[in-house]
């Protein structure tokens, strides 16, 4: 599969990522072989695979609150306190 070099800009700039003409370069024929790669793997005769599915248990523990040991030390470094909750500056 063929990617292109503004497709790779595109993902580029929806990811914020600033890349260089070069790496965009690089990244299109990197990517192009890993698509292909990949294609190639649908063309896998998999049809003498048996087909095995293990699952395991599912551990669950109870849901109890529990305070932290350094709960106090913590809750120290406030000045502000209301009730049980600690008082923060706004932050925007």
């Amino acid at each position: 599969m063929e990617i292109n070099i503004e497709e790779i800009k595109k993902v580029a700039k929806l990811a914020k990522f600033d890349i260089t003409e070069q790496e965009a370069e690089l990244y299109t024929k990197q990517l192009s072989a890993v698509l292909d790669w990949v294609n190639q793997l649908k063309n896998v005769d998999t049809s003498s695979v048996k087909y095995k599915l293990e699952v395991a248990p599912a551990r669950q523990r109870e849901d109890t609150p529990v305070l932290s040991p350094c709960a106090k030390d913590v809750t120290a470094a406030f000045n502000e306190r209301e009730d049980n909750f600690l008082k923060v500056k706004k932050v925007l």
